[in-house]
């Protein structure tokens, strides 16, 4: 038995419905999963058998790091969120917001030539359109083969689409997190230190990623997941023992979007690097989180 804190649906940029995740889940004989979509706050209604532990996946502005790494990128996962609170509030200005990103998106790829109009991207099944479904587009007409392809030459930070006008300040998302009754975990930690290829080294786990985190946790995350269908069992040692050094709670999950990430599963991740996300994480999140 284990979990899985890190799924997207079709309300943001997966392409599973809640209920298709939920059945998934059950046949994995996961114990519990959070559905974690960007800026929106998915509610399960038939969730028998599994444990739902609320979630979101917020992109925020980070100064400090923008102006050291471009490439770079900071994603929150927030947990234990509820409706009408200032979060879910803050979430809805935001989607408002991303509207205008990705507006802004499209006019920089149509001044290199790939024209994609608003009303194709607003006429998709979704509470909020992204990136990934730019890229579906960029595919379907022929300017990529891969959405990987797209970000890597179009649309990840530090490229001709990077557009973050949506994205709060970190410490601004922080602080209403924790007025919300939330945890706050750093997601997929590598992209803090993503390079111009949109990728990172070997050994990024290292002494400078360190001294990020420690900054984070000065901010006031709660938090890191340190399981993810991309990290060695070697990886995820090395963030354990430096969440422990730093006193940081741990999560985990596959990062699933459906036929978007079609290689990786519900609760399971690669095939060939299962994941198996202990349930103990949950009870010591419980805890933090009894004490807000």
């Amino acid at each position: 038995m284990s979990i899985d804190l890190h799924i997207h649906s079709k309300n943001s940029d997966g392409t599973d419905t809640i209920d298709e995740i939920v059945s998934k889940s059950k046949d994995q004989q996961l114990q519990a999963i959070s559905i974690t979509d960007h800026e929106y706050l998915s509610e399960v209604k038939d969730n028998e058998g599994i444990e739902i532990i609320s979630g979101v996946e917020m992109s925020v502005s980070w100064n400090d790091l923008d102006l050291q790494n471009p490439y770079s990128g900071i994603h929150l996962l927030i947990y234990f969120l509820e409706k009408n609170t200032p979060l879910d509030q803050m979430l809805f200005k935001i989607r408002e917001e991303k509207k205008n990103r990705n507006y802004e998106i499209l006019d920089k790829l149509k001044n290199i030539g790939i024209e994609i109009e608003k009303n194709e991207l607003e006429n998709l099944e979704t509470k909020v359109p992204g990136r990934p479904h730019i890229a579906n587009l960029m595919k379907s007409k022929g300017h990529v083969s891969t959405l990987n392809e797209a970000f890597q030459k179009y649309l990840g930070n530090g490229k001709v689409g990077d557009s973050r006008i949506h994205q709060n300040q970190i410490t601004d998302v922080i602080q209403v997190a924790k007025e919300s009754k939330s945890l706050i975990f750093l997601a997929h930690p590598h992209t803090l230190v993503s390079n111009k290829n949109y990728s990172f080294s070997k050994n990024w786990h290292n002494e400078s990623f360190f001294k990020i985190l420690e900054k984070l946790k000065g901010l006031g995350i709660d938090g890191v997941e340190t399981y993810y269908s991309s990290y060695s069992k070697s990886t995820s040692n090395s963030l354990e023992e430096i969440t422990n050094t730093l006193n940081l709670l741990r999560s985990g999950g596959s990062d699933y979007h459906g036929m978007n990430k079609p290689n990786i599963n519900i609760g399971f991740g690669y095939e060939n690097n299962q994941l198996n996300i202990p349930y103990d994480l949950i009870e010591k999140m419980k805890e933090k989180h009894a004490e807000l």
